[in-house]
């Protein structure tokens, strides 16, 4: 049956190394049973985990869809216009092993790309984006019309990405904010990169930080960002197009518990920010996981471990 799987000896997100270790059963792609000595039914696929660390498989929120990571089993990837036919045919060729989205943008402006945005959402892409709204379209409030009215008309989400550093960007971030409030769009907008949370002044920074958690507008962290104050400000973070190990030392992560954040962040986090809740390691979540070589999960991250078992949807990948 589709989905099953009985992997043993593993540690599910081991703090230390003295955390024991147990199985997992899988049942029609979710997770079943965890608990030492379980057994399977007949003609369960069975895998020795090898009393590796057990995570959540890792979410690329801003994906190049020829060079994901091992272990990744979710991504959503930016794509412009010109590269949509291309990139529908990726999506295709990884279905089974990696669950994708495609963000169609315009590198030109949303404004002059409109009707070819409309046709890319019509061909399969499954979110709209948008790119600096003030500085590439020179009219941040009729790009978010823009962008926002294909969201309303094809009921997908939305992704802008914006490199706008300072008080610019941070006037795009609360124009995005007031838009998805008024138009009860809290739950599926993204910004990607947001660099104006990083180059602006920390009062500030808290003002966008509430803003962000009012709204319900995600983040998507390529370069260093404030992780910690916007996750306690309970803002959804993902993390995209960056090896984690470095993103966690540029910010001075390097403690244990804040590897740990950062680990939550790149598995969790992300699969919360593309609409994903259930990607845990708990019983009746969704079956996607990794197995990596070591004590700690601090350790793998700090060591750049590989996975040695990738399952997605209930199945080895």
């Amino acid at each position: 049956m589709s989905g099953e799987l009985l992997i043993t000896s593993v540690r599910p997100w081991p703090s230390a190394v003295e955390l024991p270790a147990v199985d997992v059963l899988c049942v029609a792609g979710r997770i079943d049973q965890i608990g030492v000595g379980l057994s399977a039914p007949p003609g369960t696929p069975v895998v020795d985990g090898g009393g590796g660390v057990l995570l959540p498989s890792f979410v690329d929120a801003h994906a190049q869809l020829d060079a994901l990571r091992p272990g990744t089993t979710m991504a959503r990837a930016h794509i412009p216009l010109g590269a949509m036919d291309e990139a529908l045919a990726q999506r295709e060729q990884l279905l089974g092993r990696v669950e994708v989205q495609l963000v169609a943008v315009s590198l030109t402006g949303a404004i002059t790309g409109m009707d070819a945005l409309d046709a890319a959402l019509e061909a399969g892409a499954d979110l709209v984006g948008g790119i600096d709204p003030a500085r590439v379209d020179r009219d941040p409030v009729r790009h978010l019309d823009v962008v926002f009215g294909l969201a309303d008309k094809h009921q997908c989400g939305i992704d802008i990405q914006l490199d706008d550093p300072g008080e610019l960007g941070a006037f795009e971030i609360e124009l995005i904010c007031a838009r998805t409030s008024a138009l009860d769009l809290r739950g599926r907008v993204a910004i990607t990169h947001a660099a104006a949370l990083s180059t602006v002044d920390p009062d500030r920074q808290d003002e966008l930080i509430d803003r962000l958690a009012e709204s319900d507008v995600a983040v998507i962290a390529t370069k260093p960002l404030p992780l910690r104050k916007l996750r306690w400000g309970g803002v959804r973070v993902g993390i995209g197009g960056c090896d984690l190990w470095d993103l966690a030392e540029a910010e001075g992560y390097t403690a244990d518990p804040m590897i740990e954040m950062c680990a939550d962040t790149a598995t969790r986090g992300g699969a919360a920010v593309l609409g994903e809740r259930d990607h845990g390691l708990v019983e009746g979540d969704r079956a996607e996981f990794v197995v990596l070589p070591g004590a700690t999960v601090a350790e793998v991250i700090r060591d750049r471990r590989e996975p040695t078992v990738v399952v997605h949807q209930g199945k080895v990948v």
